[in-house]
């Protein structure tokens, strides 16, 4: 029996299924699966036993053991960590290997009484956050101009961002106010997405999967988003003749990012509100002599000056002032690309975020970049006249 479970023991290596590794053995599924647990169970015994952290405040738990084998989904790790999934939800995980055994973690958090899993029913009942109506200030002067604001990687959702949304209203009021004291704003571009919510999924990742440190559910921080962006967009209309909505789609959400847009977008009859939540990862618009790019900034930049004067060629060669606005990066850089002289070039601008550091940012020292949100004021024939930014305690 000894060389039977030794055998069962080495079967973890290949990484196959039961199925396979059954016939291989000449087994049934039944007894592999069987013969697999008992094996498992006797190594989890001997190597190490699983721990717990527990933060009572926050209903947070972090668990880990030791397994001779990777796990390779949610549902694995719940098994290995013997989750009770009626008492915990699993918010990520993580594993490290350790010569010939695997260190596996995870945060757990726990689940509230009245918690569901049926969007629908969360929904029921929501009514949009209310908003006092401002006067808006007669400006000087006749000279139209533009704005933009891209307020990207807001990260509903994300730990250290409790706060995030008396933040993101601070900047709102501040720049809006401040922006049209001296400019008359015939348009408003404003950009909503590019990682409004740090998490894509039900398990609390990055719609490709990436394990993060959140600090609320998928659910509840849409339900913050929404509120956000729903109040902000009823604010910022008041303050320009039209309103022109960007949907970029970021590397965290690209999914629910795209469903809010689409939601806020049939919440609207306004006719000073112009929405674009088609779902492309590069947008382009342009104000008199004015060319506006937008996208996340997730991707390769280096070649954006080429790239969009091969995909835009007739608003390019329309065009005297060229931005290209990003995010991703969470701090601030312009790089000015000049082709014959200062008035026909093309910059890219970097923004800034909003949002607070987590331990992954701390873990890689990703830290030291001052939160803030930027709007810019372009004029019709001149370009880019004011940037004005905002940095929330």
């Amino acid at each position: 029996m000894d060389s039977l479970f030794d055998k069962i023991k080495a079967s973890f290596k290949w990484k196959k299924t039961s199925d396979y590794c059954a016939d291989k053995l000449d087994l049934t599924i039944e007894d592999y699966d069987k013969l697999k647990d008992i094996v498992k169970g006797q190594d989890l015994l001997e190597n190490s036993s699983t721990s717990y952290e527990y933060n009572l405040e926050k209903g947070e738990a972090k668990m880990e053991t030791i397994s001779s084998t990777e796990p390779k989904s949610p549902e694995e790790i719940i098994d290995i960590l013997n989750i009770d999934t009626t008492q915990w939800k699993l918010s990520s995980y993580w594993n490290k290997q350790m010569g010939d055994h695997w260190r596996v973690s995870a945060m757990v958090t726990r689940l509230k009484d009245n918690e569901v899993d049926n969007v629908a029913e969360l929904l029921k009942g929501f009514k949009p956050k209310k908003h006092n109506l401002v006067k808006r200030i007669k400006t000087p002067g006749k000279v139209k101009t533009a704005g933009v604001l891209s307020l990207q990687d807001i990260h509903f959702g994300k730990e250290g961002n409790e706060t995030i949304d008396k933040d993101f209203e601070e900047t709102i009021v501040d720049l809006a106010n401040r922006a049209t004291r001296a400019h008359h704003l015939e348009k408003l571009y404003y950009v909503i997405g590019g990682d409004l919510i740090n998490m894509d999924t039900w398990s609390g990742t990055t719609t490709s999967g990436t394990p993060l440190d959140n600090c609320s559910t998928a659910t509840e921080a849409y339900m913050q988003a929404f509120d956000a962006i729903q109040w902000s967009i009823n604010y910022l209309k008041q303050f320009c003749d039209e309103l022109q909505i960007v949907y970029i789609p970021g590397n965290h959400d690209r999914l629910s990012s795209f469903h809010l847009a689409h939601a806020l977008s049939k919440c609207f009859k306004d006719k000073k509100i112009v929405w674009d939540v088609v779902y492309l990862e590069r947008k382009v618009y342009t104000y008199k002599d004015n060319f506006f790019a937008f996208e996340h900034g997730d991707v390769n930049t280096k070649n954006s000056l080429l790239l969009y004067s091969m995909e835009y060629p007739k608003q390019w060669g329309k065009t005297l002032f060229r931005t290209l606005y990003t995010g991703h990066y969470h701090h601030k850089k312009k790089i000015e690309y000049i082709t014959e002289h200062d008035r026909t070039g093309f910059m890219l601008k970097i923004l800034p975020s909003l949002s607070r550091t987590d331990y992954y940012h701390y873990h890689n020292k990703f830290v030291g970049s001052r939160r803030s949100g930027v709007l810019s004021i372009h004029d019709p024939n001149k370009g880019e006249i004011c940037e004005l930014t905002y940095s929330p305690n």
